[in-house]
């Protein structure tokens, strides 16, 4: 199938990506739970001669299913992409609980960065996942962190002093933080960036060879200009997760 609008309904946003086969995706991020947003977005969209055709995933099942009786009921129709529409290996022990985000964004990469080059995709939202794609393009698993927000909101909630700071995306300060307000910062800043570059290295080495790191995610910041070793090219940020999506869609029959 080709579908009109891809959806991503992740923990905070929901976005969506349209644009024809084979070209780049243009993008909306809008709010969840908010009908009025989506009606007013889906004017702003190309117009339609008849129902469009939707492919959503998702890592909100309870939004997900919000959003797509509201395009089913306009008329519209929905597939939703789930694991059995994933068309890549996945060594995992257990490949049914891997958030679909982390699988769309490994058929992503893989269409991106053709094997047999290892490819590591980050992407920074709610959570930071750190994940492996090998050479034989087997989605091989990752790690998980918290994204900066939930780690910021965490200092604020367990501390008897620490402020809750806006910290929506991975921040650039120069340590050392010479106030708490970039105290809070440059940790957050070090706690992501290191993760993710021990997880890179480890990686190589697993994969023995130079890798391709491919960022996504609306919290990315600065970790985007984050140079991991010489040999590995970095690049992004992607619309890793709808690009995903929207191949998982077109493998359709």
């Amino acid at each position: 199938m080709h579908p009109d609008v891809v959806v991503d309904v992740g923990n905070t946003r929901i976005k969506w990506g349209w644009g024809a086969p084979g070209e780049p995706l243009r993008m909306a991020s809008l709010p969840p739970d908010a009908p009025a947003a989506w009606d007013d977005q889906l004017a702003l969209l190309p117009a339609a001669t008849g129902p469009r055709t939707w492919a959503m995933a998702g890592v909100h099942p309870d939004r997900l299913t919000r959003l797509k009786d509201w395009a089913e009921a306009r008329g519209d129709t929905v597939r939703v992409i789930t694991h059995a529409d994933i068309r890549i290996p996945i060594d995992v022990d257990e490949p049914a609980r891997v958030g679909i985000d982390r699988l769309l964004n490994a058929v992503a990469a893989r269409a991106r960065v053709p094997a047999p080059r290892p490819v590591v995709v980050i992407d920074a939202g709610s959570a930071v996942t750190v994940d492996l794609v090998d050479a034989a393009g087997v989605f091989r698993g990752g790690a998980i962190l918290p994204g900066p927000r939930l780690m910021a909101r965490a200092l604020h909630h367990y501390t008897a002093k620490l402020p809750d700071l806006p910290i929506d995306a991975v921040p650039s300060v120069d340590p050392p933080g010479r106030n708490t307000r970039d105290a809070i910062g440059t940790g957050i800043m070090a706690a992501i960036m290191g993760g993710c570059q021990l997880l890179v290295d480890e990686y190589r080495a697993l994969s023995q060879s130079p890798v391709t790191v491919l960022m996504t995610g609306g919290a990315i910041g600065y970790l985007v200009d984050y140079d991991y070793a010489p040999d590995d090219e970095v690049g992004g940020p992607f619309p890793l997760t709808l690009e995903g999506v929207r191949l998982a869609a077109e493998a359709l029959s």
